[in-house]
């Protein structure tokens, strides 16, 4: 079998069986797509100006990326000449190429994401055409895939077609309509009802209208309905679900919005297990998406913990539980600990409860020096997600099972553990946990030497975090790119990302994990010692005071580390 060039999403040359050797630097990628998409081999005169417009040697530059593409292609495929053209070898694709030609791809991405080349104009104004003309390739071919899945009675296979096509394009109506459409005919009527009145909250909000009729209508054909059961218990847990799943995708506003409109509806039904589940839905929606310690979340998980005692709810005593554990835990506060055993025993043997519970334990382990047990407990957690097919609970404590062994220095391990969870984060779409996920293995990336595959991986983390508006990923990759300026050898860029992901909390709880504030000052204390800054004296000092209040071993320890030096 040949290669397939990836040029939708992260770039990469996938071989089966095999790792060859990746291109190095954007404009080499950028130079494959321009021959890759362009109707014609591209003159060298003109790949020049459009990717060299400043270089003293413009020509030796593009002699490089043309090496360095050839040296990755090999043997699968040729570029060279003037004009310069792409051969392909046998069985070798673009997947660009296939998108083009109607294939129909759930997992394909923006045309060289991460790559922007600003101070490249003309491909710049290029790259914007041609993403647009690959979106409306994928569109269209995603359409006629669902229509083929719906006519031969195959609906399953065409509602993951049609998330797709929503999420690509969610202010046309039409994809709404095969959504419910494809929902409806598999008998999921609930979620079909759902589908519809999300799109009609959709379009109130962005658009100031309504959808029409058909979208609403597209559900209830499939089954002779006029009208889908309205009880108000099933609203406030389709809003509860409709909720999270906005928040999942990164849309934060709209989730948060769709779960304070939930907990607003079981509180007017004053029915105590819905307004318990809604209240925990939405209080951890907020710690996690607005501040560790905010108050109206910490006080919605307290209340939720409260309603769930008192009607004897297990599942969502749980959650609010455990929830309150890792705000505990995250700032350092001293009932973490009692927290935490307190939410193990409400998880009782429900694999998927208990392995969230084990990762919030193994989390709290790692920052308390304890490595080993950290790992057991990661490992565990793990083994219950995939038991219990809860593959977001899998990403999540791999990715800080990998931080850890990165911060252990055994990066072969932290490797595999960020791989896989970068994959059930992209099977999953779960956007708005994609930015940690990247930033880890960036850091990864920097270890090895690898600065421009660093650099693509941060540059999607931030603009997905700064999408989000998420403090703690805006830290974890601020410190990222910070970390990246220093290995080039720019000190005062580094010192800028690093003060601006540092939160220095004196009198007031902390916005995000303590760890995130240590591991970023720690970094600070690096930079500055490296570089021999002034204020490395005093970084170091607040390092040390730092690791010793909120009890992080880790930290306190490279303090003494950096004390020794000077």
């Amino acid at each position: 079998m040949g290669a397939t060039i990836q040029l939708l999403g992260r770039p990469g040359i996938h071989r089966p069986g095999e790792q060859g050797p990746r291109p190095r630097g954007r404009k080499t990628w950028a130079l494959l797509a321009l021959a890759s998409l362009s109707e014609r081999p591209v003159p060298r005169h003109e790949l020049v100006r459009m990717l060299f417009p400043d270089a003293g040697d413009a020509p030796a530059a593009l002699r490089w990326s043309l090496s360095e593409l050839r040296r990755g292609l090999r043997p699968d495929a040729r570029i060279d000449g003037d004009p310069v053209a792409l051969d392909l070898g046998r069985d070798t694709v673009v997947d660009a190429q296939q998108v083009l030609a109607g294939q129909a791809d759930l997992d394909a991405g923006e045309l060289l994401a991460g790559i922007d080349l600003t101070d490249c104009p003309e491909f710049d104004l290029w790259l914007s055409h041609q993403r647009e003309r690959m979106a409306a390739a994928l569109r269209a071919s995603l359409r006629a895939a669902i229509d083929t899945r719906l006519a031969g009675h195959r609906p399953a296979e065409a509602v993951p077609l049609a998330r797709r096509l929503v999420q690509l394009a969610p202010l046309e109506e039409q994809n709404h309509e095969l959504l419910v459409r494809a929902l409806a005919a598999t008998g999921d009527r609930i979620t079909a009802h759902a589908a519809a009145s999300a799109c009609a909250a959709l379009f109130a909000r962005e658009l100031g209208v309504r959808p029409s009729p058909r979208v609403a209508a597209a559900g209830n054909a499939a089954w002779g309905l006029t009208v889908l059961p309205d009880g108000r218990r099933l609203l406030a847990r389709l809003e509860v679900e409709a909720g999270k799943a906005a928040l999942a995708a990164g849309a934060t506003a709209d989730g948060l919005e769709r779960l304070r409109s939930a907990a607003a509806m079981a509180g007017e039904l004053g029915d105590e297990r819905v307004q318990g589940e809604a209240q925990a839905a939405l209080g951890a929606a907020m710690v996690h998406s607005v501040a560790l310690t905010e108050p109206a979340g910490v006080a919605a998980l307290r209340r939720a913990a409260e309603l769930a005692r008192s009607t004897g709810d297990r599942a969502t005593a749980a959650t609010a539980g455990r929830e309150l554990a890792f705000v505990a835990l995250g700032s350092r506060a001293a009932a973490g600990s009692a927290l935490l055993r307190a939410a193990r025993e409400l998880a009782g043997d429900d694999d998927g409860k208990l392995s969230a519970v084990l990762g919030v334990e193994a989390f709290a382990l790692t920052d308390s020096g304890r490595a080993g047990p950290a790992a057991e407990r990661f490992r565990r957690s793990i083994e219950l997600a995939d038991r219990a097919g809860e593959p977001r609970k899998a990403a999540w404590s791999l990715a800080l099972l990998a931080r850890g062994e990165l911060i252990a220095g055994d990066l072969a391990a932290a490797r595999d553990d960020i791989d896989r969870a970068m994959a059930l984060v992209t099977a999953e779409r779960w956007t708005a946990f994609q930015p940690f996920v990247l930033a880890i293995a960036a850091e990864l990336d920097l270890h090895e030497g690898r600065l421009d595959e660093a650099g693509q991986r941060l540059a999607a983390a931030w603009t997905t975090a700064v999408r989000l508006g998420d403090p703690c990923w805006l830290s974890v990759t601020g410190r990222g790119l910070g970390l990246l300026a220093a290995r080039r050898g720019n000190p005062a860029e580094a010192i800028r990302w690093l003060d601006g992901a540092y939160h220095r909390t004196t009198d007031r709880p902390p916005l995000i994990c303590r760890w995130m504030d240590a591991a970023t000052l720690d970094s600070i204390c690096d930079v500055a010692t490296a570089f021999r800054l002034p204020r490395a004296r005093a970084a170091v000092a607040e390092l040390a005071s730092l690791g010793a209040r909120a009890r992080l071993p880790i930290y306190a320890a490279r303090a003494r580390a950096y004390q020794a030096l000077s």
